[in-house]
């Protein structure tokens, strides 16, 4: 469909040259029988029709390379600005991923002691999440400069995913429910792990807020629940 409204575009453009042209051609034949002033004014004509004929062919042309031009150049200073920083948030929600780091919140909801096995938030879905992080982490080795807002996108819906279903949730549902049966060590681990992971919260929605504004619309997620303390 886009290719034959171009080329109709095109056709249209085309077209218009014609009238343009037999225009011209009646100028340049009488142009050396008009007084001298007439003929700095036909000058002034063909020039002005010379104008119109190359935006009426190119001119479509040349607003689109412009356009391109114009984010490709955006999409430098916007990578070479933030793709360090974020490269970093990367590596800190793979190390709250791993199996074995016993500061992540999902670590410690893992195990609590005295809590029914449902609220043992599944090790599958950690599992799949760092899967997908690696998966990103390789992308972000091979990705094309117009794609970073894409990578960007990614992982805001992957730490969405762990804050919705591995902390923000079963910390409120552990709280209301369970409260009374953690142990002093279970509070202390979360306590410990909450610290950290809020931490983290709050460094990237400092880096969203940035980001969407140097960029001029919401790529990233600037705001996330804090889990509370138990």
């Amino acid at each position: 469909m886009n290719e034959k409204l171009k080329d109709k575009s095109t056709g249209s453009n085309v077209s218009m040259i014609g009238p343009l042209a037999a225009l011209l051609a009646a100028i340049i034949t009488t142009f050396t029988n008009l007084p001298a002033t007439l003929q700095y004014i036909m000058v002034f004509l063909i020039a002005v029709i010379a104008v119109i004929s190359v935006y009426v062919v190119f001119g479509q042309k040349l607003r689109r390379f412009l356009k391109k031009s114009k984010m490709a150049i955006k999409h430098h200073f916007f990578i070479k600005k933030h793709f360090g920083e974020f490269n970093m948030f990367v590596d800190r929600l793979e190390k709250l991923l791993k199996n074995n780091y016993c500061d992540s919140m999902a670590y410690v909801f893992i195990h609590l002691h005295n809590i029914p096995p449902e609220f043992n938030y599944p090790r599958s879905l950690v599992h799949d999440l760092s899967d997908i992080v690696a998966f990103l982490k390789e992308a972000m080795t091979k990705f094309h400069r117009k794609d970073f807002r894409l990578i960007i996108k990614w992982f805001d819906l992957i730490l969405r995913i762990y804050h919705n279903q591995l902390v923000f949730q079963p910390s409120v549902q552990i709280r209301n429910l369970y409260r009374d049966k953690l142990t002093e060590h279970d509070i202390e681990a979360y306590a410990i792990s909450r610290e950290s992971y809020v931490c983290l919260l709050q460094d990237y929605m400092n880096f969203a807020e940035t980001i969407n504004k140097d960029w001029g619309e919401g790529i990233a997620r600037d705001y996330f629940d804090k889990p509370g303390i138990l």
